[in-house]
């Protein structure tokens, strides 16, 4: 049995190389004689150009090829910043509606104080105009006024003497 053997990675990633790598084999074994010439043949991975390529890696040539190449086109990123924002995007829109929804019940709320208050009002102009009846229908006020209208007359006629 063979251990992992990296081979093919892409080569838009890698400007076409190719890494090939043996691996000790888990059981030895007297068939295989080339196992050791494999071995000593084969380098450290870090000394491959494509490695040293990518060491030297900067933003912008990534960005190049993340941006160029044909797995991950700007369609991908358009679709992970659409999954990225639509958290906060449903959040805002709660916020908008609860927002609009309080506005209208604190509308609602003062049309029924005025509703409250002009009830009110009402109630109390008609208990002044039921007073106001009582008061110019009542009998006693009315000898109690005509008592008070004979008097004044008394007292004129009494300061002109």
């Amino acid at each position: 049995m063979r251990g992992f053997l990296l081979r093919d990675i892409p080569r838009k990633f890698l400007n076409g190389a190719r890494i090939c790598q043996h691996t000790k084999f888990l059981c030895s074994s007297a068939n295989n004689t080339n196992s050791s010439k494999a071995l000593g043949e084969a380098k450290s991975v870090r000394d491959l150009g494509a490695y040293r390529q990518l060491d030297k890696l900067d933003f912008m040539t990534a960005a190049k090829i993340l941006f160029t190449t044909p797995n991950l086109t700007l369609d991908f990123h358009l679709v992970q910043i659409f999954f990225a924002c639509m958290p906060p995007l449903a959040v805002y829109l709660v916020a908008q509606y609860a927002r609009y929804e309080i506005k209208r019940m604190e509308v609602e709320e003062e049309v029924k104080k005025k509703k409250a208050e002009e009830e009110e009002k009402a109630k109390v102009m008609e208990a002044l105009a039921l007073e106001e009846e009582k008061r110019k229908n009542d009998p006693e006020l009315l000898q109690v006024k005509a008592r008070l209208g004979a008097l004044e007359d008394a007292l004129k006629g009494i300061a002109v003497e």
